[in-house]
This record gives structure tokens, C-alpha cells and sequence, in this order.
């Protein structure tokens, strides 16, 4: 067997420390690749920290609630066979390789100050449930003791909370949904699912040369002239949702009619900087057969083989006509200024409440241009590719009743 020793990763440019904020597997126990070890949280967000193989947790090295510098030792796993990213280590060997989240960048040296304590976040209640969970009962009036656990030893998750303010039908809003370049209304299917369960009033329209709408676009303006257009049809506030391109034409949108937009939320936004896939958006825009389709598919996300038939063949016989030439065209001309959400963002911040989530395994945009966003952005991160809502559907869900409730 072989014995890693877990560091703090690094999960920002200027984060130096973060807070344990629940142990998820406990001592002893077994996980399997892709469960969370644990939840971190930094002054931005909260954190899941993945598994990146299997293995069995042998110690934990602080407590809930304890802060600890970025690279100093958390947790000792042991597992049958090498991680990625990860150098295994001689027994008694007290120095060890860095096993990090998928796309998060090696931490630097750090000092071997001592571990500060601060105050847990576990409540006098005795009850064990995740510090989301936590909030979004709090946000509800929902009272901890009434509820019955589902997760790992009895854990309280936000899923668990969800139920019971489905039951009392707390908090009702109207939604509308954005998709990314290529995509259509259909990749929403989950997320839709759960809002509506829960009471909500949720549309997911097709962007022009996307999907079942008719009408094509030259240039990315085009898509947002289309969505100012539908908003000034609606009676009331919205909460619109967006995703990478989409999430841009969101945030335009709702600078040019704030009026028609309570709150916003940006999934893997595009705009965050000059980065991008290159290679994606190339192959994507001249995709002609369902495996190249497939194939690119299989970049946006652990879950994105699954797409189902209908929205894959939708994608396909947008991307095979050519209708989206003009505006991956307009992304990968150097010659054009690259989008640029900070400034649409700032014009909008008094008015309209924004929040983020951003995939820690995004290979389109990379995680250090996403964590550009600006202080006022409430920033949620999760483990997932491109398309947290096809990773991640019911906390992105949790995440919307959060920021309705909020």
C-alpha cells in the first residue's frame, strides 16, 4: 500500500490559508475516486475536496473549524496504487508530493508556522450536516432537529434541506436559462427538473443558431440582442442563469435592462480573461459526425458522455450546418478585443445580486482566470468540468434556492 500525506491546495492566486469546514470521510473510513474527503472554506467560497483515486483515510491532522497555511499537511490516506499528480513516498519519509484537486496548481513552499484555531462552525446542536446545508436552513427558518440525514453517517446535506422547504413551499421565482456556444435548452434537462420540483418557474430558451430556433446569429451581440429583446417582454424580475458564453450574454443582458433582472448567476462564465481552449473551440465549430461530437464532449466534464441522444443530435445538426461559424469566428479572431465581463459586472453590482460557480476540473477556461471575479461576486466552487449543472445538478439547484431565499 502506498501512504500520501494531503496538503492545503492553493485555490486562489492571493489565498494563502483556508478553514477545515467538515470532515466528510471520517477516520478508517474507505472513499472511492470522486467522493469529497472534505469541505474547505476560503474568505471566497466553499470548497469541495475530491478524491482523486481510492484508498482508505488513516489520520486527520486537524480538526474542524482549525485554519492551516497553503501546503501544510491535513490528512494521511492510504491507497492501493498512484494517484495523478501524485508522488508516492518511502515509509518514514515525513516529506511528501502534493495531492491537489484536478486543475488546481501545485502549492508553493510555505513555512511550517502553526496551525491557528478559530472558531468551528459546528453548532451546540449536536447535529452533523455540511455548513451549506446549514446556511440554506438558516436562510429558510428550517430547524436542524427536525431533519433526518442521508449522507455519509446520517450527515445533513443541502439536499436534505431542499426537501423540507419543498414541503413548506417557502419561496417561489421565475428563472430563465442561458446555454453555452453549441448547446441548446435541453442541456438544462437536470437542473430544470430539480427548480421545478421544487415550485419554481423555470424557461431555458434556444440563443439564435442554437437548438429549435430559427433565426441564426453573425456575432455573439446578436445572442444578447435576442435576450435584452425577450426580457423587455417579461412583466417581472427574473433570475437569469447563464452559462460560459451564455453566462456573458446574461451579463450583458442585464446591464442593458437591470430593471428585468433580480439576480444573476454566471456558470463557468467566459470573459474572466483572454484564456480559452483554443483547440475546443476550433474542433467544435467544425464538428461533422456524432463521434467528433462525442469526443469533444468528453472535455466539458466527467458526466458530459452521458449527454442524452436528443440534446447530442440537436448540437450536432447546429455545428454540422455552420450556424455557429460567425461566432466562434469572432472568439478565436485575435484582432477582436476578448470579452470582458469585470466592467459589465461592476456597471450592474448595485442593482442586480450576482453569484458564480466555477468547476475545479474546467478545461475551458482555466480556474485561474475564473477566480478573477471581483469581491462582490458570491463565487461557489465546485468539483466538476465545464458544466456544473451535468456534474453537480442538485447543488447548483441548492445554490439557486439559496440565492432566492437569500
Amino acid at each position: 500500500m502506498i501512504r500520501l500525506t494531503l496538503p492545503m491546495p492553493r485555490l486562489g492566486e492571493t489565498m494563502d490559508s483556508g478553514t477545515i469546514a467538515s470532515w466528510i470521510v471520517a477516520e478508517g473510513e474507505s472513499f472511492e475516486r470522486g467522493d469529497t474527503l472534505l469541505e474547505l472554506e476560503t474568505d471566497k467560497a466553499l470548497v469541495e475536496y475530491p478524491a482523486l483515486g481510492t484508498g482508505r483515510l488513516i489520520e486527520t491532522l486537524l480538526a474542524e473549524g482549525d485554519e492551516v497555511n497553503v501546503g501544510d499537511p491535513i490528512a494521511i490516506i492510504e491507497t492501493d496504487k498512484a494517484w495523478p499528480n501524485i508522488s508516492d513516498q518511502d515509509e518514514g519519509d515525513d516529506t511528501s508530493e502534493s495531492i491537489r484537486p484536478l486543475g488546481v496548481a501545485k502549492p508553493e513552499a510555505t513555512s511550517t508556522t502553526p496551525v491557528a484555531t478559530v472558531e468551528t462552525t459546528s453548532l451546540s446542536d449536536g447535529v452533523r450536516a455540511t455548513p451549506f446545508a446549514r446556511r440554506l436552513a438558516r436562510l429558510g427558518g428550517i430547524d436542524m432537529l427536525e431533519l433526518r440525514g442521508t449522507g455519509r453517517r446520517e450527515r445533513i446535506e443541502a439536499s436534505d434541506v431542499i426537501a423540507a422547504l419543498r414541503s413548506r413551499k417557502t419561496y417561489n421565482s421565475e428563472y430563465l436559462l442561458l446555454h453555452g456556444l453549441g448547446s441548446n435548452a435541453m442541456s438544462w434537462g437536470a437542473l430544470i427538473a430539480n427548480l421545478k420540483a421544487s415550485g419554481e418557474q423555470v424557461t431555458a430558451i434556444d440563443l439564435p443558431g442554437h437548438g429549435a430556433n430559427p433565426e441564426d446569429a453573425a456575432s455573439i451581440n446578436d445572442l444578447v440582442d435576442y435576450v435584452v429583446a425577450h426580457l423587455q417582454k417579461l412583466s417581472g424580475k427574473v433570475h437569469l442563469v447563464g452559462h460560459s458564453l451564455g453566462a456573458w450574454v446574461a451579463a450583458k443582458a442585464a446591464s442593458e435592462v437591470p430593471d428585468a433582472v433580480s439576480k444573476l448567476m454566471l456558470i463557468a462564465p467566459a470573459g474572466c480573461g483572454p484564456e480559452i481552449n483554443v483547440d475546443f473551440v476550433k474542433r467544435l465549430s467544425a464538428v461533422e459526425d456524432m463521434d467528433q461530437l462525442r469526443g469533444l464532449l468528453t472535455m466539458l466534464g466527467p458526466t458530459a458522455e452521458a449527454t442524452p441522444d436528443g440534446a447530442a443530435n440537436s448540437m450536432l445538426e447546429d455545428l454540422s450546418r455552420g450556424r455557429l461559424h460567425g461566432i466562434a469566428s469572432e472568439l478565436l479572431n485575435s484582432e477582436s478585443p476578448h470579452l470582458d465581463i469585470l466592467p459589465i459586472l461592476d456597471k450592474i453590482k448595485d442593482g442586480v445580486e450576482i453569484s458564480a460557480v466555477i468547476g475545479l476540473q474546467d478545461q475551458i477556461f482555466p480556474k485561474e482566470s475564473l477566480f478573477r471575479l471581483p469581491y462582490y461576486v458570491n463565487i461557489h466552487v465546485v468539483s466538476a468540468g465545464h458544466v456544473p449543472h451535468w456534474d453537480k445538478p442538485l447543488e447548483i439547484s441548492a445554490m439557486l434556492l439559496k440565492r432566492v431565499l437569500a
